[in-house]
This record gives structure tokens, sequence and C-alpha cells, in this order.
């Protein structure tokens, strides 16, 4: 069952810091295409990493493989030593930590810098990338997924900015 408001809402207790990234980030500033993850970039602090760790084992997180989840200790030692990606099975949907995503951004702190707040349930505020962002990870990606979703995500780029250009005036 994909539940993404319960992946954020157990982030946030845990006080993880961290920006949405991919498709829910898309979905939450107004596209239309569906998802079937949360795609996270997490802070690598190693506060951070330990709180993430409590959330994932909250979240009951298994490694996604071909095969099938399978069990790991994910602790933040473990989190600390994946270079770019961690795909996961949580009880409450697919849960994919990119590290260093597609895209000219490198790091938290770098797509924490356009992010801005929004809510995703009650009570539930998190940091989501600009809608830039994720079509400059998207476009940088080339998967063929992405490239599809391109051709939407520009056009609602376009029409978001046609309408913050009205609000101006």
């Amino acid at each position: 069952m994909f539940d993404p408001e319960r992946i954020c809402r157990v982030l946030v207790a845990e006080d993880v810091r961290f920006v949405l990234v991919g498709g829910l980030a898309a979905v939450l500033h107004g596209s239309p295409l569906p998802t079937v993850d949360v795609d996270l970039v997490p802070d690598r602090s190693d506060d951070n990493l330990e709180r993430l760790a409590r959330a994932l084992t909250r979240l009951d997180a298994k490694l996604r493989t071909e095969r099938g989840p399978v069990e790991a200790p994910i602790d933040a030692g473990f989190l600390r030593a994946m270079p770019l990606m961690l795909n996961l099975v949580t009880d409450s949907g697919d849960l994919d930590l990119a590290f260093e995503p597609a895209g000219p951004r490198v790091g938290f702190e770098a797509w924490d810098e356009d992010a801005e707040d929004m809510t995703i349930g009650p009570g539930i505020v998190v940091r989501v990338a600009s809608l830039q962002s994720v079509v400059d990870s998207k476009r940088a990606a080339n998967r063929e997924k992405d490239v599809r979703a391109l051709p939407y995500l520009e056009s609602l780029l376009e029409e978001l900015d046609r309408s913050e250009g009205d609000d101006s005036t």
C-alpha cells in the first residue's frame, strides 16, 4: 500500500532533514502524473543519519531488489556508506534515498536552497524541491520514464511562471 503521507509523517516525527524530489515533489507542485514512490535527498550529517535510521526502522524498511525485499541492518553507518542511491521498500510503499540525484545540484544543501515548505497532510510540513530542480534532475537522469514526463512538467513550469508573473503586476 502506497502511503506517502505516512512516510513523511514518520520522517517529520523523527526530525529528519530532507528534501522531497522526483514525482511526489512534482505532484505537490500540481503535476497530474502519478507516482509510485517517495524520492528524497537526506542531509548526510551524522545526527540526521541517526534520525533517518530510526525513521526507517519505524517504517520497517528493507532493501528493494529485483527478487523482492531483503532484510538488512539499516543504521546510520549503513546509510553513511551509501554512495549515491538506496532503494527501499517500507510498510507504506517504496522509498528512494537519493544522496546525489542526477542534475546540476549536488547534495542536500544545494537541493534545499530553492526548496519550499509544503503541507503534505494534516500537520505534516516538508521541504519540497522546486519544480525547476525536479525538471533539471529528470532531464539529467534521461531515463525513459523521465523523458516521457518532461513535456508535462515543462508545461506546468511555464504555467506556474506565467501565473507568478500575473501576480506581480
